[in-house]
């Protein structure tokens, strides 16, 4: 009986702790997951510029927990033809000051021009999960349009 006890009890410890794992490596996952569609996004946006789809210049809007792809030089949040996506489990930190173009003044977004691709403004984007802040990745824009 005592040896069924040792047994049970070493087993329920072994459990837990590849539990606590699968969690860990869950969140850093979703993490990374999130952080490759966002820069496939942007990958994208700038392509939809330098290819001046619609004859417009391309951008990408970002809130706290979603980003939007627009077309033209400013972000209309009641367009109709805007693609958003919403974050779940995800946070963009700071997502109101994440660019900022050559005059110092900071926003929510960053356009692509149209032909040639670069971006009007530059800045990182800081992705955290929302459970567990200690997890974070960035997503750089530079001014020439190249995404890290």
């Amino acid at each position: 009986m005592i040896e069924l006890l040792i047994v049970i009890s070493v087993t329920s410890l072994i459990i837990s702790m590849g539990f606590n794992g699968y969690k860990t490596w869950h969140k850093k996952i979703l993490l990374i997951d999130t952080h490759d569609t966002i820069k496939s996004a942007l990958v994208r946006t700038q392509q939809l510029a330098t290819a001046a789809a619609g004859s417009n210049s391309w951008g990408m809007h970002f809130t706290t927990s979603s980003y939007t792809i627009f077309s033209g030089d400013t972000y209309d949040q009641s367009d109709v033809n805007n693609k958003t996506w919403i974050l779940n489990g995800i946070e963009i930190q700071n997502s109101e000051t994440i660019f900022s173009d050559a005059f110092g003044v900071y926003g929510p977004d960053v356009i692509f021009s149209k032909f040639d691709g670069e971006a009007n403004n530059t800045g990182t984007i800081s992705i955290i999960l929302s459970i567990d802040n200690s997890y974070n990745k960035n997503i750089e824009v530079k001014s020439s349009g190249q995404v890290n």
